[in-house]
């Protein structure tokens, strides 16, 4: 009998000792677990301001479908309603960069608050009106008078019409003077001008017009100086969204229909698409020609290269 039990504790103490053992190797296992999450370094930040228009798609895409935090940056994307808040964004420092135009960076080159471009995105500005243009010598047309969409507005129809042009800034506004039969047609970026479609008003696209984008990304010299590793991360990760956008269209329908507040659900298969590029900027051509343009319009020269305001470093491959 004591030699039994002399066994049997025999057996204990070696159990005991082979659990013992297997103790610390998982508290060790568990240490370098947590001690491997310290040493992760965050990923870089970047906060971008976009704007309520069709342009905003590949960006949005590109966050639904993690390609930022793949290509090693933390993108936060700002919606902005209304383009002073996106500015004062801006100039506050709250956001890295944003969402704007050729006529606005331009503008912005000659003042204590410059920015540089380093993206073209893709917009489209179609015309609404109360009925056919056609058989017209003159029209009555909304826009707003020192911005692209004065532009567009000329290429649209000075080569046929004469244009009494009523500079009406607010988006809203511009489209209740069109819809109460006060103007015969505005300018109005998509989805909006399907939203206007749905309340009556005919859609005028103008394929082609302009030759090349007029809306671009734009970010602080602060941003490009301390964050260019992630801006490029940022570039990057755009060109692959743009390729799924390219195959398959509807995905730029469904996630703008995602983000845009209070867009009608009878607006997602009406909303006219532009063809989504590649990571791209306007040539110095076309770039030296929206500056004599917002020359005549602002009554100010514009001394500047092209390369003071556009920085392609990111969109090379």
């Amino acid at each position: 009998m004591r030699n039994r039990i002399i066994a049997i504790l025999c057996i204990l103490t070696t159990v005991l000792a082979l659990a013992g053992c297997n103790k610390p190797k998982t508290e060790t296992s568990a240490n370098t677990t947590i001690e491997e999450s310290i040493r992760t370094e965050p990923l870089p930040t970047l906060k971008v301001g976009m704007m309520s228009a069709v342009d905003s798609a590949p960006f949005y895409h590109a966050l639904q479908e993690g390609y930022f935090t793949q290509e090693g940056v933390d993108v936060e994307l700002i919606l902005f309603t209304n383009g002073q808040n996106r500015q004062t964004a801006l100039q506050t420092g709250q956001v890295d960069g944003a969402m704007t135009d050729l006529v606005a960076l331009i503008t912005q080159t000659d003042s204590d608050f410059a920015l540089t471009g380093t993206l073209s995105t893709d917009g489209d500005f179609p015309l609404l009106a109360t009925g056919p243009l056609d058989g017209k010598k003159s029209v009555s047309a909304g826009t707003m008078e020192i911005s692209v969409t004065n532009y567009l507005l000329e290429q649209y129809l000075a080569p046929k019409y004469e244009i009494e042009k009523v500079f009406i800034n607010e988006i809203p506004a511009r489209l209740e003077a069109v819809v109460s039969g006060q103007l015969d047609t505005g300018i109005f970026p998509e989805p909006f001008a399907s939203i206007g479609a749905l309340r009556g008003l005919e859609k005028i696209v103008f394929e082609g017009i302009p030759s090349e984008s007029l809306n671009i990304i734009a970010f602080t010299k602060s941003a490009i100086a301390e964050k260019e590793s992630a801006i490029r991360s940022f570039h990057i990760a755009y060109g692959r969204a743009v390729a799924d956008l390219q195959r398959n269209p509807e995905l730029a329908r469904d996630v703008l229909m995602k983000v845009i507040p209070n867009l009608p659900p009878a607006v997602r298969d009406t909303m006219h698409l532009p063809e989504y590029h590649a990571p791209r900027l306007p040539s110095d051509g076309f770039t030296k020609e929206i500056i004599a343009w917002t020359g005549t319009v602002t009554g100010r020269e514009y001394i500047l290269e092209p390369s003071a305001m556009l920085d392609p470093r990111f969109v090379r491959q």
